[in-house]
């Protein structure tokens, strides 16, 4: 039947055939990407069902541009206009591809911030999606121009002088930038975590922001602190490798006390304090470890474990007034710190400083016992 038709009525014939096979692989395709898309999901592999979902308009967009483009070229006088212009096809083609790029990189983003890794704190992953849109973007606009032939090089050399400009003039703040990006990445320091400074401040992280890191003191005042410096100072994080903390309280009992009866009596009365008061680990047991023997007493250690940092000063002040009470009731002293003075010579001493004299009885030694 073709025979019959004029060469015109031919080629828009054939036109209307790669125009329709055009559109039906294109709706197989999304159909087939569809089917795949729920069976991964019903898989339990979520990630994967919304990247195919994904994938369905770009590629069916792109098999009815080729279609289109095919069917154009079987036009006799339309041929030689679409191979002259093929190059807004390819245009058209790389928007395509740069729209279902930038929604895949928006996805992308969107399910990182919503699991518990480096890249979940909410201003790195927008940053981190700005950043991705403006590569994807920029990698397509050069492929545009290369598809008009228009030479790229001298333009890409003139922004690599510009970007080492740039790079100079903000310094300070780049420096930041990557220190924020190299904190959360290593996990060093979170949101939420209990920090302690060389500086001496400590307190409850609030955001690793861009630019900064936001602590709140205990008396809720803020901190802040360059990324930079707070990757170049050592820290102490009190919530790694986990929130439970170990509490110490030292004390000392005169050289008289049994020390066994001792370290019943603070070890039980532990024990009763982690019972009655929120917050303590009561799957560690305590311990009592005697340090030294000091000036007036047998210094001791007593150790036990808090969930978190914000219980630990409540244990302890709870732990103190029970032990000092328990000490009185087992007639357990704590020794105050004295001065034993012994003097053999019965004449008078002068002072030293002010010239006072210290008269003894004659003959005989003093004993005097001072408390400082």
């Amino acid at each position: 039947m073709l025979m019959t038709l004029s060469p015109l009525q031919r080629d828009l014939v054939e036109m209307g055939a790669a125009l329709l096979a055009a559109v039906a692989v294109a709706a197989i395709a999304h159909r087939a990407l569809t089917l795949v898309a729920g069976r991964l999901e019903a898989s339990g592999s979520t990630v994967a069902g919304d990247s195919v979902r994904l994938m369905r308009q770009p590629v069916a967009l792109l098999i009815l541009l080729s279609g289109l483009y095919m069917a154009a070229a079987q036009v006799s006088g339309v041929a030689s206009l679409v191979t002259r212009h093929g190059n807004y096809f390819e245009v058209l083609a790389v928007l395509i591809v740069l729209v279902g790029l930038t929604k895949a990189a928006n996805r992308a983003v969107v399910w990182v911030s919503q699991q518990d890794g480096p890249l979940s704190h909410c201003a790195h992953a927008s940053l981190l999606r700005k950043v991705a849109i403006l590569v994807i973007w920029v990698l397509g606009t050069i492929q545009i121009l290369l598809a008009f032939d228009i030479r790229v090089t001298p333009a890409l050399a003139s922004l690599g002088v510009a970007g080492l400009a740039v790079g100079l003039a903000l310094q300070d703040t780049l420096a930041n930038l990557f220190a924020g990006f190299y904190t959360v990445a290593d996990r060093s320091v979170n949101a939420g975590d209990y920090i302690k400074l060389e500086t001496g401040e400590e307190g409850f992280v609030e955001a690793v922001g861009w630019r900064n890191t936001r602590i709140r003191l205990w008396s809720n005042n803020i901190v802040v602190i360059p990324n930079a410096k707070l990757t170049q100072s050592v820290i102490t994080n009190m919530t790694l490798p986990d929130r439970v903390l170990s509490v110490y309280t030292w004390c000392g009992v005169s050289y008289d006390s049994d020390l066994e009866r001792v370290e019943a009596v603070a070890l039980d009365v532990a024990r009763d304090v982690l019972q009655r008061f929120p917050g303590g680990d009561l799957s560690y047991d305590p311990v009592l470890r005697y340090k030294e023997f000091a000036d007036s007493n047998i210094n001791f250690v007593v150790i036990f474990r808090a969930e978190d940092v914000g219980s630990q000063y409540l244990l302890q002040h709870e732990f103190i007034k029970a032990l000092h009470k328990r000490f009185k009731e087992q007639d357990i002293e704590i020794s105050y710190p004295v001065r034993k003075v012994v003097t053999n010579s019965a004449q008078q001493v002068s002072h030293a400083a002010g010239g006072a004299g210290l008269a003894a009885s004659e003959g005989g030694a003093v004993n005097r016992t001072g408390r400082v």
